[in-house]
């Protein structure tokens, strides 16, 4: 790939409309019609149909470097730059990176990635407490971003991205990368057009099978010679109140920590209410929120529980949440499932999950006739996964190109991740509360849970860090 350019497409694009917006507006009115003009017309990051799409990777860890091979498959899609603060993620991305472009640059501050003009597109896939400060970033510097799930670890955050996208016209595909499968809506089309009849409860769950051991005991430390492997622990710390090192906290398992995390409610309950919402209407919001549950089985550091029943009282239907990981048994489309959604109707029950899905009659031989017809819906089934990874990167290629908005735009995931921050909220009350959707707070329950319940889904940024 040809060295930095003297003058990058972006800047080249911007200060093309900067002069258009000049002069339909005026000299008088010039410097507040060139950013309001151009963004109410075309978002920053759009791109022509046979421009190459330069995108820089934050984050190159396990979900970081499956997004980094995906867009490498991809013709249109060029890495200019990887990012990484723990030294083998960061090597191993950068290597990836650069068996399709020799030049791919490799950094440790994603901020190089960020002021990079040569980068139009971000891919946000670092752990759950440094995605909101990144992608805040990016939509203010006008690059499309692609950021995984959960929209940041509080409902403050979720809000400053969607206030950051917004304002920049942004080009934002969440990591929710079931809506682009197909079985999965056809599954949302069976919810909406009726066949399983009036549907009063949906219940999702997320189950394994660890011993109880779990993740281990490994020992903290303060001797920076100890994390040395790692990389800067304090840095990769950032806002949250800084702790020991412990291995445990970064990596895969930084997921079970409260620190950087939600445990599983966020990682994969975000996925399956996403699903749910999609499907029983997006401008539904719960009323009522509790949860119950506690570390019962496992004997290792994690902070989040290993048990976990959430549930959510909407004007027309239950939802619920269903985690433990010391026991793997359900009620699955397929023996393998970890993960799955059920939902009850008066004419029948729909089971999905990334396995497929089966639509179960809801009447039997056993019905009364004389209390009145029994309706059913006809038994259905799709037994085999539909891609996910590959249409769900083929949206946001299209929607960079077109301005449009994706499948998993963030307002959509801000809502989903919003539902599991608050059932983390709601266990750690202690308490069922009631959420004021419009306000986006508590707003009644006992007083000091709900007091809590509110510090925690807009917790302070510390250490000099400041939200947006």
């Amino acid at each position: 790939m040809a060295g930095k350019k003297d003058v990058s497409r972006r800047a080249f694009m911007r200060d093309a409309a900067k002069t258009a917006a000049g002069i339909t507006a005026g000299a008088a009115t010039m410097k507040t019609a060139r950013a309001g003009v151009y963004k109410s017309i075309l978002p920053s990051s759009v791109l022509g149909a046979n421009e190459m799409i330069g995108t820089g990777y934050l984050g190159t860890g396990v979900m970081g470097g499956g997004n980094l091979m995906y867009g490498m498959q991809r013709p249109d899609i060029m890495p200019i730059a990887t990012c990484d603060i723990h030294p083998r993620n960061r090597a191993q991305g950068h290597a990836r990176a650069r068996a399709k472009n020799p030049e791919a640059t490799v950094h440790e501050d994603y901020r190089e990635i960020i002021d990079n003009d040569d980068v139009d597109a971000v891919v946000v896939s670092t752990s759950d407490h440094w995605h909101a400060l990144m992608c805040i970033a990016a939509c203010d510097a006008g690059k499309a971003v692609y950021c995984e799930k959960p929209l940041g670890t509080t409902v403050e955050e979720g809000q400053v991205m969607l206030a950051a996208a917004r304002r920049n016209n942004t080009v934002f595909q969440c990591g929710t990368i079931q809506r682009s499968g197909e079985h999965f809506q056809e599954a949302v089309d069976i919810v909406k057009n009726g066949t399983l009849g009036q549907i009063a409860h949906v219940h999702t769950f997320s189950i394994d099978m660890l011993a109880p051991t779990g993740i281990g005991n490994p020992p903290s430390t303060d001797d920076p010679e100890r994390w040395k492997s790692y990389g800067p622990w304090i840095e990769y710390q950032g806002w949250v109140e800084h702790k020991p090192f412990n291995p445990n906290r970064w990596l895969y398992n930084f997921r079970w920590f409260y620190d950087y995390a939600g445990g599983k409610l966020t990682d994969w309950g975000v996925h399956l209410i996403d699903i749910v919402i999609w499907a029983m209407g997006e401008d539904k919001a719960p009323k009522n929120v509790s949860a119950s549950g506690g570390k019962f089985i496992m004997t290792d550091n994690r902070t989040t529980p290993d048990t976990i029943n959430a549930s959510w009282e909407f004007d027309d239907y239950l939802l619920t949440f269903t985690n433990r990981v010391w026991n793997s048994y359900a009620d699955q489309v397929h023996s393998s499932d970890n993960h799955g959604i059920i939902f009850y109707g008066t004419k029948g029950t729909l089971k999905l999950s990334r396995m497929g899905y089966q639509l179960i009659p809801g009447a039997n031989e056993q019905y009364i006739p004389e209390r009145g017809p029994y309706e059913s819906a006809e038994a259905q089934e799709v037994d085999k996964p539909s891609l996910l990874y590959e249409p769900h990167l083929e949206d946001f290629v299209n929607c960079i190109r077109s301005g449009e908005k994706p499948i998993s735009d963030v307002e959509t995931c801000h809502k989903s991740s919003t539902i599991c921050h608050i059932g983390n909220a709601a266990y750690l009350a202690g308490a069922k509360l009631t959420w004021d959707a419009e306000n986006e707070r508590f707003s009644d329950g006992p007083a000091d849970a709900v007091a809590e319940a509110n510090e925690w889904i807009a917790r302070p940024y510390l250490n000099g860090y400041t939200l947006g």
